[in-house]
């Protein structure tokens, strides 16, 4: 009997980042939880924090093999902007393959975190197993670690989201507008970039639903609502109360930049089936955040 009242063991990788902080916070309510960081260990907010090198395979192995989790859920990378290509390479998608061959070789359950920056967004709406055609570095990184992730483990549950926001804290997007703001500098937000993000919390719920349901292969994880990268960063910066002090102009990123995708929307319908669950978009959810958040 008391042989199921043991919980389960969970590893989370990247549990310093934003998308690790939160969905740490939550398994610690249901699993025996190991948080491991590269160099924030003072961002870790719950479980057993461990130091970890992604681009070291015997000690990814090694640790696996110590904990010897029933479940992994690999968030861990270098963001856009974070690295080099280079650096990119080693830890998204190296670091990937590693985290998937530990899993295997200990029969854990691998939900390793992707992105819809594999596009070229000149193909949307996305399907849940649209191939990886990527602009830039991030973008070619992350489908590297998907093709990895695939190959060495198919039962793995490959989750592809969009841009990642909260209301309990600023989410990285937005907090990097508010340093350039603070600079004083005029700058653009792109009108043309079409995305869905995705509210914290429905992510957070579809990675550790995943971790029970027999899924492997790619699936798609977004908000429902395709809203502009522009309209998106300014109901953020006003829901913060930002004074954007007139600095935001409107511009388009394909007047700047061939490796910026432009329409990165994806088709949901899968994900909502399988997880049982809906995915609200940023009005909606901005909308029941106030109620909340407004005394």
């Amino acid at each position: 009997m008391n042989h199921n009242m043991k919980r389960k063991i969970l590893l989370v990788t990247g549990s310093s980042g934003y998308v690790g902080r939160h969905l740490s916070t939550k398994a610690a309510e249901i699993f025996d939880l190991y948080a491991t960081y590269n160099s924030r260990a003072e961002e870790i907010k719950a479980g057993q924090p461990l130091s970890l090198n992604l681009t070291n395979r015997v000690d990814v192995l090694h640790l696996v093999r110590e904990l010897k989790p029933e479940a992994i859920i690999h968030t861990a990378a270098i963001n856009p902007g974070a690295g080099s290509e280079q650096e990119m390479m080693d830890i998204n998608a190296q670091g990937s393959r590693y985290i998937a061959e530990a899993a295997v070789a200990n029969k854990a359950r691998l939900i390793h975190l992707s992105s819809d920056m594999i596009f070229d967004g000149k193909q949307a709406p996305y399907h849940d197993d649209a191939p990886p055609s990527p602009l830039n570095a991030y973008g070619r990184s992350k489908a590297a670690a998907e093709a990895a992730v695939s190959e060495v483990d198919p039962r793995a549950a490959i989750v592809r989201t969009s841009l990642i926001y909260g209301f309990a804290e600023m989410d990285r997007g937005t907090a990097g507008f508010v340093e350039r703001l603070n600079t004083g500098d005029r700058f653009a937000l792109f009108s043309d970039v079409i995305r869905q993000p995705v509210w914290i919390n429905s992510l957070v719920e579809a990675l550790l639903k995943l971790i029970e349901i027999d899924f492997g292969g790619t699936l798609n994880v977004a908000g429902s609502q395709a809203i502009t990268r522009e309209e998106f960063v300014r109901r953020m910066l006003a829901w913060w109360h930002i004074d954007t002090q007139g600095l935001l102009e409107s511009g388009r990123a394909a007047d700047i930049s061939d490796t910026i995708p432009l329409d990165l929307r994806l088709s949901i319908h899968k994900a909502e089936q399988l997880l049982q669950m809906t995915f609200p978009g940023v009005e909606e959810m901005l909308e029941i955040s106030k109620k909340k958040y407004t005394q």
